[in-house]
């Protein structure tokens, strides 16, 4: 997970000649799908989902609010991997608890769809969609909802027509910002049947992100599967010969493991460290 006003930034650091167009494809072809995957606020046991009495406050709309990019198929185990057992809390009352019963009943609805049949003014639909995002209740079918929802530039702009008005001859036309396709509820995460499956799953996510895996590594993911499984899964993987444990990164105790190909980054990484202290 990643604050949602830092990733396009992210993007741009890293995908060479990066354009937002791309990622708004990549979501509404059905190929990403983004939102929360941790808790914030788990249910609690005596909680009553139809309960109206005040609580379960909205979330505030702030650029820090973790979001995950992953590929939609991906979704079914990572939403174990960070849950497990654990569901999100619900809010009782307000404009959250209104779209989510609007989006409950009907299903998939596009923004302007949420406004009439929920009965709910726009600023309250955008209240609800963030507050159902925040806790990890709600996504969208592309990134521009993000977008929407952190700018407000931007809800302006697509509250607007789209075209220049009638007599403005010479003016540029307003800029039209990409669909965000529909709403709908986060899938709820199915229980896991193969404990052993998922944590190795969990191990080559980690490896392939990390380089080196270690517990602080693995305490960073916020992870409902237990570090004793991962750890057993990368020992199995170890005996497989499909990975190296060893002693990789340095002033940190406990097992490490290591992907082959990460090998000769490590050692040319640490050839360029003894050589930079010789010289100086």
């Amino acid at each position: 997970e990643w604050p949602a006003g830092d990733w396009e930034r992210i993007l741009a650091e890293r995908v060479e000649s990066y354009r937002p167009e791309w990622l708004d494809d990549l979501c509404l072809s059905g190929q990403v799908a983004w939102g929360r995957l941790s808790v914030l606020e788990p249910v609690k046991e005596d909680d009553n989902p139809t309960a109206t009495e005040a609580g379960g406050a909205s979330k505030t709309p702030s650029r820090r609010t973790p979001i995950t990019l992953m590929l939609r198929e991906d979704l079914p185990w990572l939403l174990q991997a960070h849950r497990g057992a654990t569901e999100p809390a619900q809010p009782r009352t307000g404009a959250g608890r209104k779209v989510l019963e609007t989006l409950r009943t009907h299903g998939a609805l596009f923004h302007a769809d949420l406004r009439a049949m929920g009965g709910l003014l726009p600023i309250e639909v955008e209240e609800g969609l963030w507050d159902g995002v925040a806790r990890g209740l709600v996504t969208a079918d592309g990134w521009a909802a993000i977008r929407s929802l952190l700018n407000a530039r931007s809800r302006f702009v697509r509250r607007q027509r789209p075209y220049s008005r009638a007599g403005a001859r010479g003016q540029r036309p307003m800029w039209r910002h990409a669909p965000e396709g529909r709403w709908t509820l986060l899938p709820t995460a199915q229980a896991c049947e193969e404990v052993e499956e998922l944590a190795e799953t969990v191990a080559w996510q980690l490896l392939r992100r990390w380089g080196v895996v270690f517990r602080d590594v693995y305490l960073k993911e916020r992870m409902a599967v237990p570090w004793r499984e991962v750890l057993w899964a990368l020992r199995r993987l170890e005996a497989r010969g499909l990975i190296r444990g060893g002693h990789f990164v340095t002033g940190l105790t406990g097992e490490q493991f290591a992907e082959e190909s990460t090998l000769p980054l490590l050692r040319a990484r640490r050839a360029a460290g003894t050589a930079g202290s010789q010289a100086s």
